[in-house]
């Protein structure tokens, strides 16, 4: 069946038509535009954007606009997130019949099954809106070393096993292109779960310990129960990298820069780093994100130091030197698989997918927190231990479970019956199609919408002839928005459309009876309540860490 929608936006928007490989005539490698082409083999076209429904829009048939095509849409598309690269040289290699690479990046990622003795009974229920959460894991493994080799750790830091490093819960937004990375230290004194011993098959009862030793104890399936049954947030997927991986990709990167308060030297991690700016890989990398000795605040001096860490990681692949040398991005795509381990449910095709999912990330769309701590200095059992602030800690948990973004004032329970109307109509733009091929009911509601706050922008145009009901589609950010104009339309939905920007998609369909007036959007948006004296600033993937 016809897709029914053209590229973005229809027909008349200028989008050229697709050859049948999925690419544009010009880049199509079976012909298509380009006289004498050898037409390779070609796999499917990937998909959609998760999230994004594959079929056509209601009405179908070619969609034809009822006026001259308009300029480019407002609230252009921000920079290109480096997994948005990835996406786009996965599709160019494919196209030229270079699919074996796509399947070598996936050989190459190491799957483990991390949810075996989870169970499922006692699991939290998945993140409400379709958000995700990642448990992202740097281990410190040290398997066949001796004391002194290599850089996974020297000294009196050396010790054998291996153990849970950095942990990190990554909460990917179900309605927003952010993430919120929550890192959590790891002499946290938890609870850790009962659970069957890998080495006896015997039942363990559960026991106070610190973080790090569920890693040490069960693994990643002992981690994923202790960091459910801290947060009562469900886990949905598992990465782990180790100290040889993580140094490879930095190298890889050509190093990132890094900014430090005061001159570091210490020998157990063997930092050696002046104060101010610095662009380290390799060794110095490695002693940068692990050093806790000298530090005033210890743990959570180091968590600083690893969220600062990433931010420039973020920042140097977002930059245009990297994005565009299609061989540097080869080889970091290359060294970051061989270095990953991932649960069995995650395949190549779901990473692929979350790219494609945030592939308008930019730098300050990555979020940093730690969880709350009531103290750095505690003693558990003769052990030096950080406790944390559960209160402080429920609060911040709670607000990933209902996919709230930090920095933002609670929402104001909206009036009875409204649908959860948060937003004005004055504030929201949108154009309006006619998918029921009824004369003039696309100017008809255009009408009424107006009549009724809302910003119509541009003349109404054609999409198919068969709708009938009304359809709201919107962006990814402007989910609550799309809710204000279904409420003023009776019987209509919304659904996600990745494609969209900050303007809304409204198709009619036969079973439009007009628009009416939100309830308790007449009057100015209520003031956001102040923000507490105390709470913390955000911090993002975008601040310089030597800025004062």
């Amino acid at each position: 069946m016809a897709d029914g929608r053209k590229g973005k936006h229809g027909g008349g928007r200028g989008v050229p038509e697709q050859s049948p490989s999925g690419l544009p005539p010009h880049l199509d490698p079976r012909g298509g535009g380009r006289r004498g082409a050898v037409p390779p083999r070609v796999p499917p076209r990937l998909p959609t954007t998760a999230g994004e429904r594959p079929g056509p829009r209601p009405g179908g048939a070619s969609p034809a606009r009822e006026v001259v095509p308009r300029g480019p849409r407002r609230g252009a598309r921000r920079v290109l997130s480096w997994v948005a690269a990835v996406t786009s040289v996965a599709l160019l290699i494919t196209a030229a019949g270079g699919y074996v690479l796509v399947n070598r990046y996936d050989d190459n990622i190491n799957r483990v099954d991390v949810f075996g003795d989870t169970g499922t009974a006692d699991r939290p229920p998945p993140t409400s809106r379709g958000a995700k959460n990642v448990l992202i894991v740097g281990s410190d493994s040290r398997a066949g070393l001796e004391a002194g080799e290599g850089t996974q750790g020297r000294g009196d830091d050396f010790v054998t096993g291996e153990r849970s490093d950095t942990v990190i819960l990554a909460h990917l937004y179900g309605d927003s292109d952010k993430a919120q990375l929550v890192s959590f230290p790891r002499d946290s004194w938890v609870t850790i779960p009962e659970h069957l011993s890998p080495e006896t098959g015997e039942l363990v009862p559960a026991r106070e310990d610190k973080l790090n030793a569920a890693f040490f104890l069960g693994g990643p399936s002992l981690l994923i129960k202790t960091i459910e049954e801290l947060t009562d947030l469900h886990v949905d997927n598992y990465m782990q990298i180790d100290f040889d991986g993580f140094q490879a990709m930095v190298n890889e990167l050509g190093g990132v820069e890094v900014c430090l308060p005061e001159a570091a030297k210490e020998k157990d991690s063997g930092i050696d780093l002046p104060a101010g700016r610095s662009v380290i890989e390799g060794e110095q990398a490695l002693a940068f994100v692990r050093q806790r000795k000298g530090l005033p605040n210890g743990d959570l001096d180091r968590i600083a130091r690893q969220q600062q860490f990433i931010g420039a990681i973020v920042r140097k692949t977002l930059s245009t030197g990297t994005l565009l040398n299609l061989f540097k991005l080869n080889d970091v795509i290359t060294v970051a698989t061989e270095s990953l381990q991932v649960d069995e449910g995650m395949s190549f095709g779901d990473l692929r997918d979350l790219a494609l999912r945030f592939r308008s990330f930019d730098a300050g769309g990555v979020i940093f927190s730690t969880v709350p701590t009531e103290t750095i200095s505690g003693t558990r059992r003769g052990q030096s231990v950080v406790l944390l602030d559960e209160a402080k800690g429920a609060e911040l948990f709670g607000t990933l479970a209902r996919d709230e973004p930090p920095g933002l004032p609670e929402p104001v329970a909206p009036p009875a019956g409204d649908g959860g109307v948060t937003v004005q109509p004055a504030d929201i733009a949108l154009e309006v199609y006619n998918g029921a091929g009824i004369a003039g009911l696309g100017r008809r509601a255009a009408d009424d919408l107006a009549d009724v706050g809302f910003t119509v922008v541009g003349e109404p145009g054609n999409r198919g002839t068969d709708a009938k009901g009304t359809v709201v589609y919107h962006g990814r950010s402007k989910a609550d928005s799309a809710r204000t104009v279904a409420a003023a339309i009776p019987g209509a939905t919304t659904e996600l459309s990745s494609s969209l920007g900050d303007t809304l998609e409204v198709v009619v369909g036969t079973g439009y009876t007009g628009a009416k007036a939100v309830p308790g959007t007449g009057a100015p948006a209520p003031a956001p309540p102040a923000e507490p004296s105390a709470a913390p600033e955000v911090k993002t993937a975008a601040d310089d860490p030597c800025a004062a």
